[in-house]
């Protein structure tokens, strides 16, 4: 059968969302390849994957495509440039994109909401909140989880708990897990541990989710709150039957190394191997010279990981005052960055 704009354009947005992206743009390749011309829909669908690999370069080249195509004042494009730019880290190009876009809509005003917070600029987020509001475009659950998790990473609790309740009475939004969740960080990152979390504890059966006492764990462990540890990780085994339970247990032992209670280290790893659990390995990327390297925690594997461990250490020493200048190695082409 004869494959159209619109079937290309959906394998682009599938591989896209189930994070598959060299396999979106293998397909985009291959579309090209056809002369199928792409549209806005096309665009707006490739551009996420840009970020998920952490190429920027791949997202300026696509935006280049965009303008000449005269694509770029689209308000999906539009509104996925912004989102690329932010979680790649270019906030001043998200800023300007979303300048130049003369028709927003919410979800224009939720994505650089939501890269003002991951840049930790709660300020500017709430900012442009209230001004969304004054355009006469109505917020929606989205956008109050995009403007709440802005007010955590900054740190701005009151103003947090603030909209919270303004979603709630003013716009008559009931609140779901994302915003539970929202509220519950929100208060443990400042040390507001305890009422963290008797927040949770205060949602009754509608509190009975894992990522809401992840959260206060996570808190725990940063404000080094070991006996409500316990209790919080009671109430996970409870809740959380999945794969990231591994993970809070993991988060436990951690706090019982740092205690030195090497006994409930071993009792508890111990246990962990009998109920078959392991924690999913993180991992993480970066865009050197046009190619992407993806590494895990204590990585070996990368060829030149004696030279990255080595950087590191002098960048850890130079941190802590130390002088290092001496012995800092000299770094090979491949891994400087530009700025």
């Amino acid at each position: 059968a004869e494959r159209d704009q619109a079937t290309w354009n959906s394998m682009i947005s599938g591989y896209t969302q189930n994070g598959y992206t060299e396999e979106t743009f293998v397909v985009f390749k291959k579309m090209l390849e056809q002369s199928i011309r792409p549209n806005a829909v096309t665009v707006a669908s490739i551009l996420p994957a840009c970020s998920q690999i952490g190429s920027i370069d791949l997202g300026k080249q696509l935006h280049g495509f965009s303008i000449r195509q005269f694509l770029d004042h689209n308000v999906f494009v539009a509104s996925a440039l912004v989102d690329m730019y932010s979680k790649s880290g270019a906030i001043k190009y998200a800023e300007n994109m979303f300048s130049q876009t003369k028709e927003r809509n919410s979800v224009t005003y939720t994505t650089m909401i939501l890269g003002y917070g991951q840049h930790g600029m709660g300020e500017r987020a709430i900012s442009l909140f209230r001004s969304m509001e004054v355009s006469g475009i109505k917020p929606d659950a989205i956008t109050f989880v995009a403007v709440l998790s802005a007010c955590s990473y900054s740190g701005l609790v009151d103003e947090g708990l603030s909209i919270f309740e303004e979603m709630r009475e003013f716009y008559n939004i009931q609140p779901s897990n994302e915003h539970y969740c929202c509220i519950t960080d929100m208060l443990g990152r400042v040390g507001r541990v305890n009422e963290a979390y008797e927040f949770v504890k205060g949602l009754g059966e509608e509190g009975n989710v894992a990522e809401l006492w992840g959260s206060v764990l996570g808190a725990c462990r940063l404000h080094g709150e070991l006996e409500l540890a316990e209790t919080v990780s009671e109430k996970l085994a409870k809740v959380d039957k999945g794969k990231n339970f591994s993970g809070y247990q993991v988060l436990l032992s951690n706090m019982y190394a740092e205690e030195q209670d090497w006994g409930r280290v071993d009792r508890l790893r111990r246990e962990m191997r009998e109920k078959g659990l392991r924690k999913e390995v993180g991992r993480s990327g970066i865009e050197v010279a046009g190619y992407v390297n993806c590494f895990v925690s204590r990585d070996q594997e990368h060829p030149q990981s004696n030279e990255i461990y080595d950087v590191i250490d002098g960048l850890a020493k130079d941190m802590r005052g130390d002088s290092y200048l001496t012995t800092l190695p000299i770094v090979t082409p491949s891994l400087e960055l530009e700025e």
